[in-house]
């Protein structure tokens, strides 16, 4: 089950990046679909366990929605470079394929 539950992690990452690609997305709906991304990977590590690579991952996007909220509401923040942000969408999605502009692999 857990192997499932992976797998339906990845999938959610996936079609959660592609609609966040296409733009259509407000700055503000961006940062309620990063939350609705959060809640669901939490879901799934739930399901699969603490020791599943789903788990933890939830907080990861949820931390990445707060910032965007505190920039859109001007509320200082660290500064991140590039490369952390690259990081963290990484360890985030589990494979780093939307980064080397490849299409998804099939599965």
């Amino acid at each position: 089950m857990r192997e499932h539950l992976e797998r339906i992690a990845l999938a959610v990452d996936e079609v959660m990046a592609e609609t966040v690609a296409i733009g259509v997305l407000t700055p503000w709906e961006h940062v309620d679909w990063l939350r609705l991304h959060a809640d669901l990977l939490d879901r799934l590590g739930a399901a699969a366990g603490a020791g599943s690579p789903v788990s933890g991952r939830g907080e990861l996007v949820r931390d990445r929605a707060e910032r965007m909220a505190d920039r859109l509401n001007r509320l200082p923040s660290v500064e991140r470079g590039p490369t952390d942000d690259a990081l963290e969408c990484l360890a985030v999605a589990g494979d780093g394929h939307f980064f080397r502009g490849e299409p998804a692999p099939e599965r």
